[in-house]
């Protein structure tokens, strides 16, 4: 009996693989696994500086950036601090709160968007790290400039803002933040990126953060040496060298995007524009919510149940190439 191949939309990877370029560093390094990687990724630390026109002493590395954000919580949030986030958004940031014993607390969305204004009735004395994913996962809004500027304007100085843009490189609306740029400004301002998403890496655990540069040190701390593999570290300086496959992934994925948003929308599903690779929709009961997610598994594509993030009725898609997503609007249309 022939087992039938899943295709997996459920973790928001990239359906089109990685780098030419990533594929080649691997061939290219993987002999020498036998050996440690650097302390430090160095190297790493510079291209990623000379890329966005900051210090190597404003970049940290770690294992994925929910290490990193790990590592934000356990440095920065003291006993009897808060975490501050929006509901409907990354779990981990709550789940790692809970773990450390701090209290998360979370505000409401506007229209499934992350309102920053939304925050501030939230902030006490108590209040040190406010983590924004933008774009928003599982919703796929984005935080405009303005608003995120807003959001610096009016707090303390002492609270972080730790924003994760896991997804940026996808993101095509001219509003979006040039948040590495408000960095250097803002110096409570964190910017959390990844090479998880559009780079095809997730594999490898590779993630970064761009900061001030004296809690960069305080926050390089919390990195444990050798964290990055020696494979990660060679196959990230090829893959930011591929600008072309990141452009491309980005430009197949808006068609794709929009092609099936629109044709779910058609067919009567409550789903909205997304600024990443990935769809929410959202049902009136579980019920109905079950019917989608099992006709699709059914059909051989596995999607996220956010339930398991402790969100109910609602389901997130990944966008996969066209000739999946023609195939999850033939499956759908029928319901």
């Amino acid at each position: 009996m022939t087992e039938t191949k899943i295709i997996k939309l459920s973790a928001n990877e990239n359906c089109y693989g990685c780098s030419p370029k990533a594929l080649l560093a691997i061939e290219k390094n993987y002999k020498n696994v036998h050996l440690y990687p650097d302390l430090v990724p160095l190297e790493l630390k510079k291209q990623l500086a000379l890329k966005f026109c900051v210090n190597p002493e404003n970049v940290v590395i770690g294992a994925g950036s929910v290490k990193i954000i790990d590592g934000i919580i356990q440095t920065f949030v003291k006993q009897g601090e808060e975490v501050l986030t929006f509901e409907k958004s990354f779990v981990a940031y709550g789940q790692l709160s809970e773990l450390y014993g701090h209290k998360c607390r979370f505000a409401p969305l506007t229209d499934w968007r992350c309102e920053p204004a939304n925050l501030l009735p939230f902030i006490n004395n108590n209040t040190r790290v406010i983590f924004l994913a933008n774009p928003n996962n599982p919703t796929g809004t984005i935080i405009k400039h303005n608003d995120l500027k807003f959001l610096l304007d009016n707090i303390p100085e002492n609270i972080l803002v730790a924003l994760d843009e896991a997804y940026a490189e996808y993101v095509f609306d001219s509003e979006f933040p040039s948040a590495i740029n408000l960095q250097k400004t803002y110096k409570n301002l964190i910017v959390l990126r990844s090479f998880s998403k559009i780079y095809g890496l997730a594999g490898l655990r590779i993630g970064y953060a761009i900061l001030n540069e004296t809690y960069a040190e305080k926050l390089s701390k919390t990195q444990i040496p050798y964290s990055l593999n020696y494979l990660a570290a060679n196959t990230a300086l090829a893959a930011l060298n591929d600008e072309s496959f990141v452009k491309n992934s980005a430009k197949l994925n808006h068609e794709e995007s929009k092609k099936l948003v629109k044709a779910l929308k058609e067919s009567g599903y409550n789903t909205i524009e997304s600024q990443s690779n990935f769809i929410y929709l959202w049902f009136d009961t579980d019920e109905k919510k079950d019917i989608v997610y099992n006709l699709l598994l059914k059909n051989g594509i596995a999607i996220c149940d956010l339930k398991v993030f402790g969100q109910s009725q609602s389901l997130r898609i990944g966008v996969g190439t066209s000739e999946v997503n023609n195939s999850i609007i033939s499956i759908l249309s029928v319901i």
